[in-house]
């Protein structure tokens, strides 16, 4: 009887050893790694913000974006929700000079953010305020995507960081950005 228990505990040890082998131990989901901002300063990854502004007809709806890369920034300005430019324009930048905003963006916590799934739209959201979207887009993919509103801590969003700087370091990208969004309905 002694030796079939032991049998049966080391069959037991077997299957145990064999699932685990299979299935590597874990729930299966692999954690992510945020890679730092300044490894992209050489590459064609573009950081962008955009700024949406209260939820009105669409011939009135306005929304910002600044797109920051390592050859150049855009600013855009867009009417109404089915993305008609009004405004496009193009500002020189350097790959060192992308280099420090890149450092300056992590130090206010872009990448800083929740990834909760259900709270990854936006829209709606805040409807009477602005949301501020915070992007690192790599080959036309999103690879980060947060969120947060002016309506304070009664609408739920997604980022972290220090909004406040994060909106200042881009718009400082865009040498003339008061002039050129002054006729905009968000200002």
């Amino acid at each position: 009887m002694r030796y079939f228990i032991g049998f049966l505990v080391t069959i037991g040890l077997i299957v145990l050893l064999i699932v685990l082998l299979f299935h590597g131990g874990n729930s299966g989901k692999v954690p992510q790694t945020k890679v730092p901002l300044i490894d992209y300063a050489s590459t064609d990854t573009v950081v962008r913000e955009t700024t949406d502004e209260i939820i009105n007809a669409p011939d009135n709806h306005r929304t910002i974006e600044i797109t920051v890369g390592r050859d150049n920034t855009t600013l855009n300005v867009i009417k109404g929700y089915d993305g008609e430019s009004t405004k496009n324009l193009s500002y020189p930048m350097t790959q060192a000079g992308y280099a420090v905003f890149l450092k300056a963006l992590q130090h206010a916590g872009f990448t800083l953010g929740n990834d909760d799934t259900k709270l990854q739209d936006e829209r709606g959201y805040c409807p009477m305020g602005k949301r501020y979207i915070f992007e690192v887009i790599q080959g036309g993919d999103s690879i980060q995507r947060y969120w947060t509103t002016t309506c304070g801590g009664s609408v739920p969003s997604t980022f972290k960081g220090n909004t406040e700087t994060i909106l200042d370091l881009f718009q400082n990208q865009v040498p003339d950005y008061q002039k050129q969004v002054s006729n905009t309905e968000l200002f």
